[in-house]
């Protein structure tokens, strides 16, 4: 049941995410237009990102501070497309259930305040509660196929978000769009970060495409080899 999940991202030569880096040498529209042709009807991020572009500014309270702890699947409404968080704790404030006419579907783990699913309830979001101190990824994704039907799931997240992803083997493939910079900065965060250190292997890739694209952007497509 779970979804086909590609990681979609844009990065620097040398696998940099800072956007506002790379606002010098691409054009955002490009990341959106080849992420549309995708065709994936939902979009994941980890709370930094959501936090950065989309939450309200200031992080939400809990009055009980008192765990949510096991909880079934809240749908507070179908929708074609859906914007997806993924918040251990509860930390995010949201002002609506909607992000650019995507319905938002918070995951949280057991940790999470039961004020802050009711906060969430009330605003009209959807949420998942999966795993007891840090989000259960595979389960989560498996229970956003089976109660809202998401078939096709674009991981857009930071370098930790995604290499949690991967490395509990739910990255099926790698959409990459290389732009023409180096960033190479010790301190900014790659497209996939935090892995076991204790790795000492890369994940196999198989090639699906590479187009140009303007600028000298080059937009790859790889499969991830089980």
């Amino acid at each position: 049941m779970r979804p086909h999940i590609i990681c979609h991202m844009l990065s620097s030569v040398d696998g940099k995410i800072d956007g506002a880096s790379l606002k010098a040498v691409t054009t955002p529209v490009d990341y959106e237009a080849t992420g549309t042709k995708l065709e994936g009807d939902a979009w994941v991020c980890g709370r930094t990102t959501m936090e950065q572009h989309f939450a309200e500014d200031e992080p939400f309270l809990s009055a009980s501070n008192r765990p949510a702890g096991p909880q079934p699947v809240h749908v507070a409404r179908k929708a074609k497309s859906y914007a997806i968080s993924v918040d251990t704790t509860g930390k995010l404030r949201w002002a609506s259930g909607d992000i650019d006419g995507d319905h938002l579907i918070c995951i949280v783990s057991e940790r999470a305040p039961d004020d802050y699913l009711s906060m969430l309830g009330d605003t009209g979001i959807s949420y998942v509660v999966a795993g007891k101190s840090a989000v259960d990824l595979v389960k989560a994704v498996n229970l956003l196929g089976e109660h809202f039907g998401i078939r096709r799931l674009l991981l857009e997240g930071g370098g930790h978000i995604n290499g949690a992803f991967l490395q509990v083997g739910l990255v099926d493939e790698v959409s990459l769009l290389l732009v023409p910079g180096i960033d190479g900065r010790r301190e900014i965060p790659a497209v996939f970060d935090g892995m076991d250190s204790a790795r000492k292997a890369a994940v196999p890739l198989k090639l699906k495409s590479i187009e140009r694209r303007d600028k000298d952007a080059l937009w790859l497509r790889y499969e991830v080899v089980r």
